[in-house]
């Protein structure tokens, strides 16, 4: 169904969330990242209806990606890995995260 699907106005690397690019984020294997860097712009303007389906297929997809059930679609499960990699991506935590800041003052040390 990928070649139903059109291909994006240009390449969707998402530099905002995966700055080192799709393909080294670590999420997709080699054919997902491609697929998602030829097809990501369609699929996200499907995804967020600022793109109209102008085919079965991309009704399909845009029928499929709304609902809870699994779906056997490639498509639709590749989106929802992307999403999924998204929310992975920005709720990533950091050693220091659980810590409270401590303000220091060194004002009250003497200079060496």
């Amino acid at each position: 169904m990928a070649a139903e699907i059109r291909l994006g106005g240009r390449k969707f690397y998402d530099d905002e969330h995966f700055p080192g690019g799709i393909d080294r984020a670590g999420f997709f294997t080699i054919p997902e990242a491609n697929f998602l860097i030829n097809y990501g712009y369609t699929l996200n303007g499907l995804y967020c209806g600022e793109l109209a389906p102008s085919n079965e297929a991309e009704q399909t997809f845009v029928d499929n990606i709304n609902v809870d059930a699994e779906s056997g679609l490639y498509e639709v499960r590749l989106w929802r890995k992307y999403l999924k990699a998204l929310y992975k991506v920005s709720h990533r935590a950091s050693a220091n995260s659980s810590r409270n800041e401590v303000t220091r003052s060194y004002e009250s040390f003497d200079e060496a």
